[in-house]
This record gives structure tokens, C-alpha cells and sequence, in this order.
């Protein structure tokens, strides 16, 4: 594409009134060079920086590959040659990251105002503002001469972190390797790396089996230049006017031999270390922090592998003359040896962002996280966290993985008949060298779930397991001890993978998943149809949904359809909501503790994929004082009764006991009773300050009403009942009713006596300000006829009771004054 170059350069020099001159041109193997004359002369220097000349001249060496590669620039002399963003004395680095900044659209007038750009800030000394990573010094690295990856940070190591201090210092690389590979694993000073190599307990081998060497790094403070030297001979010299001789040069790379020969001892291996030296220069500045360290890698060749060994092989020995020989040697090979820079992959957390920095998955860096379950949900949600930076996981599921869930889990066939735990675990172990993935093939519930397991030592919990025993076990157990639980995600899908469900439960939070999705059901399935009415027929239809996809002929379970490209997206997206309202909850605000989210993936109607959430506010617990069922009342149930206190109060006066029924569901399984809704007083109710007494009328159609609306999960679960200013405790009358205490239409074998009461300042704050009343709760079970306890309710006399509903006789005052003595006196 030469010729798209030359014609957009010939119409810019046409147009640029001479600004811009196209000398010539020369065609080489795959580009074509044209030389360019720009007309600079309103660039000035400021700083010492580099000169620019009115008129400077340039070549630019365009591939064939242009527009979609950008050109390089060069000029024809190195009055530039030694500062930054020159490479080779000549060439300039005008893109620091060409595949984002080059736009092929504006081909060469955009190469041309880039160019302008970079000599102005190179003029004025700003091609590294401040805030910004400097641009590194060159050392120009072969992938032929290896690699080495640089995990632990230097910090205060490095001789210019502190004013006074020693121009250079010297270190020692604690390494392991793996072919080409070597990985800086710790720094240690002479001291430390001493102690580590004789102590009895030396650990000598890496995790691939092999023995760990050392190798020196020198620091020094000052800058080498912009490109380091291809020959050993300059780069000693630049090292030993930087305060670092050539006899300490190579006395630290006898001692490394030493140290190296000494450990592989200790492995009892043969193997031949790598010989390197890491390099360190002020070169990196990060915004916050002091001048930070940018190293190199110079990797000997074989003459110089060989030296080194033979340096610590003299060093054991007394012969002074042979010492000395093999010390010329050595000097004498730094005098013609080249050197070859290795490619250096930094991991220090001091000078590397992490990409995923203020992201959701942020929240999960350092954390400790146990999946349960490792399908099609479980297992994306499990290597997110270790790409997210957790420090400790463990997944845990009891199948084995079989053919038919290749087409969408994270499986290979030769994985058939293992365990599923197992074998993601340890493919999740080697994304990281720093994490081991844990694993069980156990039953969950038995060994995280049951009544005997302690608080899980993890700081979140995930059930991908879309079991529902699963989820009432962990119900069950973390009721026990909410507050000391970690948050709990429970995460599901659909029965087409198109949509899931994702709940998070915060510590201390009323429910998990389990309770949280039931909340769920009854608040889709009792509103109209709206945002949540596909969620309604996906996971809570009415009538239950009767075809299933069995994926297996003989005993597998149902499950749901959808593909790897579906179940990887719709798992990455629940996981991501619930990260992101786990992130919500840490900047402290007032936020909800159980939530509900539904997540949708691109419809054909919408195009788009939708989330829609549901919160909850902790209901009010308390336990029932006989049988020990927890008794959770929501905090609409406790805003109906406290309305219907304080309509009765305007109504019949203060001290009228007031009550109605209590929809909501028993769950055996649990241990729980949930009490959803609460009802005023039917139209034949008898209120009185001494008793209240429950009529029948209505009841039944409400009950219907609303097990109709959630298909049978609120029900008839117990009544209410008030004591204005009295003690929450059953009086003699409400003792002698509780035989009584059944569903409206007589069945039910228990129901729930709920008394609301409290002395003057703890009724009046309850009924003006809402803080919760003193609660009595106890489980009634009914009698069965005919076992002599037929319970007989007395009633007040007939001038000293309210009905129920709306209406209200007016009693004369003498009455009213009476109804406060009695119920002072109860």
C-alpha cells in the first residue's frame, strides 16, 4: 500500500504552502522509505531537552502493510541519540501503544500531527508527564534467550529509596525454572540467602521438581542511558562508573555459583542453573511512589554458564594461582562477550495495574470463597475468582463428570469417570502459582451443612448447585449463627438458560438463597403481570412445569437446556451482579440485606440483555418459646399489625385489644416459620380491653385469595392479638382459647399465637414511632376432638365489646373509663 502513502503525502505537501516537503522515496524488501522535510521552526527547547532545528528532515518507513500498520519514524543523524523514546540512536518512538493510538483513517496527516506532537513534548522535556510510567530504558530481548517473570516487589530495597543512602546495592534472586521460563520468587541480601542454604529444614526443589538458584541483582542509583549495550565489556563499564567494580561484578556471580551448586546438592540434582544477572534503574515513576526500579535480564551464554560454575568450583578450593587464573578468565570474557537480554515479564504489584482495577471483581481480591457445585455455574463462577485475585478457594461437588456435559461444562473426555471438584481444581491451580484450589467430592450437605459444622472460614459462600435440599441445609445451619455467616450467594437458571436467578444474602441477613427465593415467588407471583411476569413462568410456573430434558436415558436428572456460549455468558453476568451488590454493601451505605436479581441475556424482542432486582429489610425474629421455631415476621406483616394498632386506637381508644390473622408458611425443614402477611379484625370480631376474640366471617376468602396468588406458599399460619400496655404474655383467657387456635375452615394441625405487647413508653414507641414491641410467639397444636379439652372461650358482656371491621358503636363515657381500668388491672 506504498502507493496510498505517496499519494496522501503528495497531496499534503501540495497543500501545506511548503510546510511539508517530499524529498524521495526508496523501495526495500517490505516497505517504502520516503523522505520528508517539515518545517519545525516554531518548536522551542526548554529545559536542556533536545534541540530542533527550523527545518528537520525525516524518514518514514511505511510497510506494505499500511494503513492498517503504522509507519516508523527515523531521522538521518543521532544529534538525538541518548534520550528518551529514541531507539538505535535514531529511531522514534512517537506511539507508546500503537494498536490503540494509530488510526489507520488518518493515514499520513495523522502520522505527520503525531510526529509535531511528540517533538514539541520532546522539546519541552514532557514525553513523561507526571502521574505517568516513565518509558523504560532499551535492552533489546530475545524470546531465543528466555524469559524471566518478576513476582515479589522491591520496595524500600532499592539504594534511592532513602536520602544518604549507598549509591548501589546487591541482592540475590531466590529463582525457579522451567525450561526457558525462570520466576523471581523472593529477594534475599547475602545474609538471608546465606541462612536459607544451611539451614537443616531447606526447601531446595520448586513445585515442577527442580532445584531453586540464586542469581545476583545489582541496583544501582543511577541511569545506564536509554539503551543499554550489547557487549558485556560496555555494560561493565557503565556498572563500574555507576559505583559498581568489575570485581564486585564478579565476586557476586561467584557467590551465586556457590550458593547454586550448594542447593542443587542438597536436591540431590545434576541439572545446570541458568546464568543471569538482573539489572535495576530508577527508570519507573507510579503516581503516589518514589522513582521505582525498572530491571533487565542478562542472560550468559555458554562460555559464561561455564565460567561462573567454574568461579564457585575454584572459590572452594585453596589454590591461590588457580583462583587467579580463572579470574582472568572471566575478566577476559567480559571483555568479548555480548549481552543478550532476556524478555522480562514484571508481576511486581508495585509497578503493574491489575486490568480488572475498580471493577466488581475487585471486591473478591484477597477474599476466601467456597462454590459449592462445579456444573455449568459453578465452574466459570470459580475461575473468575481466581482470576479476581482470591486468596484461598474451594469447590466442592460429589459427581463425576460424564459425556454429556462436555457440550457446555469446562471438561475435557479424557476427565470422564473423575471427580468434578478434582479435576477443576487442579486446572484452576494452574492459572496461579500462588494458589492452590482446594476440593471436595463429598456430600456438601453433610460436610459444610450439617448441624455439627462450624462457622465455614471463608468470607464468601456461592451455591451453584440449584439444589433445593442444598439450600434448606444451608438455611437451616446459618440461621443458627447469621451474624457470624459470610455474605451467600445462591445463583440458578432457568429451564432455557436464557435467564437466571442470583440472591445475596449479607451477614446477619434474616435468609439465604432459600428464603430469599421464596420472598421471590410470592412477590412475582402476587403483583401483575410486569417486569418480573417471565420469571413467574420460568422459575415458578402455575400449573408446574410437566415436560423436562432429560439429558441421559435411564436415572438422570432433569435439567435445563443451553449452550456453552449461553451458560458461560448468563453464569459470568449472575456472578457479576451479585460482585456488584456485594460492592454496593462495602462503601457502607444503608443498603438492603437480601436481595433478588433476575439477569437476562439478549432477547430477539429486546436486543438486549435486562436486570431487574428485588430487595428485602430484615424481618423481626423471634423464637417460639416451646418447640424453638424461629419465627420470622416480615416487615410488612409488623407494618399491618402496627396500622391496624393504631386505627384501633383512634377508633375504640388506647386500651382495646385489637388481632387478626397471620398468613405465612411452616417449613419443617428449616425450622422456620415465616410470617408473611397479617390481617385486621373481621367484621364479627369482639374486641374488649380483657380479650379479643377472632370471627370467621371473610377469613376464608382471604386465606383462598392469597393461596391462590403464590400457589400455596402463604397459607393460614396463626392469629394475633394485642395487650395495650400489658405484658406480652398469654392471659388466663387466651390460655383457655388456644385449643381453638386452627385455620378457619377447622383443619391444620398447628398455628401460631403471636401477643404484642409492652408497658407504657416500650407500647407508645411501637405504636407512634414504630420500634418493635415485647413478642410472644408460641406454636398451638390442635387437640383432637373429643380428648376432654374442648376449649370454651368467655366473652365480655355484650355492652363492653367493639366488633371488628370499620364500623364502631360509641359507648358512653362511663364505659370507656371502665375498659381503662380493666385492662390496667389485666
Amino acid at each position: 500500500m506504498s502507493d496510498l502513502a505517496a499519494t496522501q503525502l503528495r497531496a499534503l505537501a501540495a497543500a501545506s504552502d511548503g510546510a511539508i516537503e517530499l524529498i524521495g522515496q526508496s523501495r526495500g524488501s517490505r516497505a517504502t522509505t520516503f523522505t520528508v522535510s517539515l518545517d519545525t521552526h516554531g518548536i522551542e527547547t526548554s529545559n536542556g531537552q533536545i534541540r530542533i532545528r527550523a527545518r528537520e528532515r525525516f524518514e518514514f518507513v511505511v510497510p506494505d502493510t499500511f494503513p492498517y500498520k503504522p509507519p516508523t519514524v527515523r531521522v538521518p543523524h543521532t544529534r538525538w541519540a541518548g534520550t528518551p523514546h529514541v531507539q538505535w540512536s535514531s529511531q522514534l518512538c512517537i506511539y507508546a501503544a500503537p494498536s490503540v493510538e494509530w488510526n489507520p483513517a488518518d493515514g499520513m496527516r495523522g502520522l505527520i500531527a503525531r510526529l509535531m506532537l511528540w517533538l514539541q513534548r520532546a522539546a519541552e522535556g514532557t514525553l513523561d508527564p507526571d502521574g505517568q510510567p516513565l518509558h523504560p530504558p532499551v535492552a533489546y530481548s530475545s524470546y531465543d534467550n528466555g524469559w524471566i517473570v518478576i513476582h515479589p516487589d522491591l520496595g524500600a530495597r532499592v539504594p534511592w529509596a532513602a536520602e544518604g543512602s549507598e549509591r548501589t546495592s546487591t541482592l540475590y534472586a531466590w529463582c525457579g525454572r522451567h525450561g526457558k521460563r525462570i520466576d523471581v520468587v523472593e529477594w534475599l541480601t547475602l545474609g538471608q540467602v546465606r541462612d536459607r542454604v544451611l539451614a537443616d529444614d531447606l526447601e531446595a526443589v520448586d513445585a515442577s521438581g527442580r532445584p531453586y538458584f540464586v542469581t545476583p541483582a545489582f541496583l544501582i542509583s543511577d541511569e545506564l542511558g536509554f539503551e543499554y549495550p550489547t557487549k558485556a565489556a560496555a555494560l561493565a563499564e557503565h556498572l563500574d562508573g555507576a559505583g559498581i567494580s568489575r570485581e564486585e561484578l564478579l565476586h557476586a556471580i561467584t557467590i551465586a555459583g556457590l550458593i547454586t551448586a550448594h542447593v542443587a546438592n542438597r536436591a540431590g540434582s545434576d541439572h545446570k542453573a541458568p546464568a543471569v544477572l538482573i539489572l535495576g534503574t530508577p527508570a519507573r515513576r507510579v503516581e503516589g511512589t518514589g522513582r521505582l526500579a525498572h530491571l533487565v535480564a542478562w542472560k550468559f551464554d555458554e562460555l559464561g554458564t561455564n565460567i561462573t560454575e567454574l568461579l564457585g568450583d575454584v572459590e572452594l578450593l585453596s589454590s591461590e594461582p588457580l583462583k587467579g587464573k580463572v579470574a582472568d578468565l572471566a575478566t577476559s570474557w567480559l571483555g568479548f562477550a555480548k549481552a543478550t537480554w532476556m524478555v522480562v515479564f514484571e508481576d511486581r504489584p508495585e509497578v503493574t495495574r491489575r486490568r480488572d482495577t475498580d471493577t466488581a471483581a475487585t471486591w473478591l481480591h484477597g477474599k476466601r470463597v467456597l462454590v459449592l457445585g462445579c456444573g455449568a455455574l459453578g465452574a466459570p463462577i470459580a475461575e473468575h475468582c481466581v482470576r479476581a485475585g482470591v486468596s484461598a478457594l474451594t469447590v466442592a461437588d460429589k459427581s463425576a463428570v460424564s459425556p454429556g456435559i462436555l457440550v457446555r461444562q469446562p471438561y475435557t473426555d479424557a476427565d470422564i469417570g473423575y471427580a468434578k471438584s478434582y479435576v477443576l481444581a487442579n486446572r484452576l491451580s494452574e492459572i496461579r502459582d500462588d494458589l492452590s484450589v482446594q476440593y471436595t467430592n463429598d456430600d456438601v450437605v453433610t460436610t459444610y451443612l450439617s448441624g455439627e459444622a462450624a462457622l465455614p472460614p471463608f468470607d464468601l459462600v456461592v451455591d451453584a448447585t440449584a439444589d433445593g435440599g442444598v439450600r434448606a441445609a444451608l438455611e437451616h445451619v446459618r440461621a443458627r449463627q447469621r451474624n457470624g455467616w459470610p455474605p451467600v450467594v445462591t445463583a440458578l437458571f432457568g429451564h432455557d438458560a436464557n435467564r437466571g436467578l442470583v440472591t445475596v444474602a449479607m451477614p446477619g441477613a434474616t435468609g439465604a438463597g432459600h428464603d430469599i427465593l421464596r420472598r421471590t415467588a410470592i412477590e412475582v407471583l402476587g403483583s401483575a403481570a410486569g417486569a418480573w411476569s417471565d420469571v413467574a413462568a420460568d422459575f415458578f410456573p402455575n400449573p408446574p412445569r410437566t415436560e423436562m430434558f432429560f439429558p441421559e436415558p435411564g436415572c438422570s436428572a432433569p435439567t435445563f437446556i443451553g449452550s456453552s456460549v449461553q451458560v458461560v455468558a448468563l453464569a459470568s453476568m449472575l456472578f457479576v451482579e451479585a460482585l456488584t451488590i456485594l460492592a454496593d454493601h462495602r462503601d457502607g451505605s444503608d443498603r438492603r440485606p437480601m436481595t433478588a436479581s433476575v439477569v437476562r441475556l439478549p432477547s430477539v424482542a429486546t436486543g438486549r440483555n435486562t436486570v431487574d432486582r428485588l430487595t428485602w429489610s430484615d424481618d423481626q425474629i423471634v423464637t417460639e418459646v416451646e418447640d424453638g421455631v424461629e419465627v420470622r415476621i416480615s416487615q410488612r406483616a409488623l407494618a399491618e399489625m402496627r396500622a391496624e394498632v393504631r386505627r384501633g386506637a383512634r377508633l375504640r381508644g388506647d386500651h382495646i385489644e385489637t388481632g387478626g390473622m397471620l398468613l405465612g408458611f411452616f417449613d419443617d425443614a428449616t425450622g422456620t416459620l415465616s410470617i408473611d402477611v397479617a390481617t385486621g379484625p373481621t367484621p364479627d370480631s369482639r374486641l374488649s380491653a380483657l380479650h379479643f376474640d377472632h370471627g370467621t366471617e371473610g377469613s376464608q376468602a382471604i386465606i383462598d385469595l392469597h393461596r391462590a396468588a403464590t400457589t400455596n406458599r402463604v397459607g393460614f399460619a396463626g392469629m394475633w392479638h394485642t395487650h395495650p400496655f400489658g405484658p406480652a404474655r398469654p392471659s388466663a383467657t387466651d390460655e383457655a382459647g388456644m385449643a381453638s387456635l386452627v385455620a378457619p375452615d377447622g383443619t391444620g394441625r398447628r398455628a401460631l399465637m403471636l401477643i404484642l405487647g409492652g408497658d407504657e413508653p416500650t407500647w407508645l414507641e411501637w405504636r407512634d414511632r414504630g420500634t418493635p414491641p415485647r413478642i410472644y410467639a408460641r406454636i398451638v397444636h390442635r387437640r383432637p376432638a373429643g380428648d376432654g379439652h374442648a376449649a370454651v372461650t368467655p366473652l365480655p358482656p355484650e355492652a363492653h365489646y367493639f366488633p371488628g371491621g370499620y364500623g364502631m358503636p360509641a359507648p358512653d363515657p362511663s364505659q370507656r373509663v371502665l375498659y381503662r381500668l380493666l385492662g390496667r388491672r389485666r
